[in-house]
């Protein structure tokens, strides 16, 4: 069962989507209200027969994942497998000064948004260049992204910084005069800085979100890193700080024990070790 809990932009933003095959999961919503406060409750439950893999459409951009299930029988036991993969958003690496903002919680701060847009300047390059990563597009691509960071070290207020975002196209063109580009290519760039751009907001989305996730595990578990077991429940706890560099896997492992097979067999093997003494002894006599 996968349960959302939030406001209705929680719920319908779709940063974190819930299964969709229709013919193996059913979604109900539902509104919860206290005091006046309505929250928003979406859940979506279903049985996993098989291992099973999430993926999503890229204009979605929400956070996926992946997860599997798996069942190895023996003579004498069962052990039973759950592992869930999240991907990470690898923002400790690509967008170091907004990784620190978010640690520290001053994601509001001018401090990471010129550096951010220089990094969405840069992938917006490759994608555009991907066909052709010559030496000598390698070199020209630098030379816009220094032009751009150098051009943001001029920057020092928000609303400098919203002027540019929200006439970008205008602001490309007149960044890359002096390198006498083609007349649609500001617009190109755009266009591609906005793909990731999607992407690093979807992420930002997720920052005042928490997870929690409950496993019940057949038998007894005997491996996981959940943070906490209840019996047979295995629970999961984690915000966006899991999140931010690689992927983040959550597994676990449980066994049963078949005692009646493992008694017979003690049984049986008692009785064939007395019948061979036995024999045994008689020889001896």
């Amino acid at each position: 069962m996968f349960n959302s809990k939030g406001d209705s932009i929680d719920i319908y933003n779709q940063d974190f989507l819930h299964p969709q095959a229709l013919s193996q999961w059913v979604t109900s919503t539902k509104v919860i209200e206290i005091d006046n406060e309505k929250n928003w409750v979406m859940s979506t439950e279903g049985i996993l027969k098989d291992s099973s893999i999430l993926f999503f459409k890229k204009d979605k951009l929400p956070l996926g994942y992946s997860f599997t299930r798996s069942t190895n029988k023996s003579w004498y036991k069962t052990e039973y497998e759950f592992s869930l993969s999240l991907g990470g958003r690898k923002i400790k690496n690509e967008f170091p000064k907004l990784y620190d903002a978010i640690k520290n919680e001053k994601t509001d701060s001018l401090y990471w948004l010129p550096e951010a847009l220089t990094v969405l300047m840069q992938k917006g390059l490759n994608d555009i260049s991907s066909h052709s990563l010559s030496q000598k597009q390698k070199v020209r691509n630098q030379r816009f992204v220094n032009h751009l960071r150098n051009s943001f070290a001029r920057v020092t207020t928000m609303k400098d910084l919203k002027l540019i975002q929200n006439n970008r196209v205008a602001y490309l063109t007149k960044l890359l005069k002096p390198f006498d580009v083609e007349p649609n290519f500001p617009s190109e760039l755009a266009s591609a800085m906005l793909y990731h751009e999607k992407i690093l907001q979807s992420t930002l989305d997720l920052n005042d979100d928490t997870f929690i996730l409950k496993v019940i595990m057949p038998g007894k578990p005997i491996f996981t890193n959940a943070v906490e077991i209840i019996a047979d429940t295995l629970i999961w706890n984690f915000g966006i700080d899991s999140l931010l560099s690689d992927s983040f896997k959550l597994n676990g492992k449980s066994v049963i024990y078949t005692t009646d097979r493992f008694q017979k067999t003690l049984i049986s093997i008692g009785l064939l070790t007395l019948v061979f003494i036995g024999i045994l002894i008689k020889r001896k006599n």
